[in-house]
């Protein structure tokens, strides 16, 4: 089992409506490659974990990565892990204010490789608002 948490920034904000009618294309693509994962999104930033088999979360990223919607993206884990953090998820969805966000994303910068260190936000992701 592998893992890959980047970060981006949106080349044009997301509005709900759009995120919510994308956010069907996105899962449906990750539950046909067996890919799980979370998206947290503020203001046109985004992080996501992808999780699966090596070969296909690398594929998706390098389509992640070459989309036109996305600028200045960056690996921050990229590694094995023993299982997956979010196996009920083929894309948990949670939009965040940036103060929670920035958080996030300087945890998973300070051990990255770890499915331990992904724990605050799987928490974060249980919480109601989260679609």
């Amino acid at each position: 089992m592998h893992h890959l948490v980047y970060t981006s920034s949106a080349t044009l904000p997301f509005p709900e409506q759009e995120l919510r009618r994308l956010l069907v294309q996105w899962r449906a693509n990750n539950a046909r490659l067996g890919v799980t994962g979370v998206l947290m999104y503020s203001d046109g930033d985004i992080m996501q974990v992808l999780e699966g088999e090596s070969d296909r979360v690398h594929d998706l990223f390098d389509v992640i990565a070459a989309d036109v919607r996305h600028q200045g993206v960056t690996k921050i884990a990229d590694g094995p892990v023993r299982e997956r953090a979010f196996a009920d998820w083929s894309m948990r969805f949670r939009a965040v204010d940036i103060a929670d966000f920035q958080r996030h994303v300087e945890q998973l910068r300070d051990a990255p490789n770890h499915a331990s260190d992904l724990a605050p936000l799987l928490e974060a992701f249980m919480a109601p608002e989260a679609w």
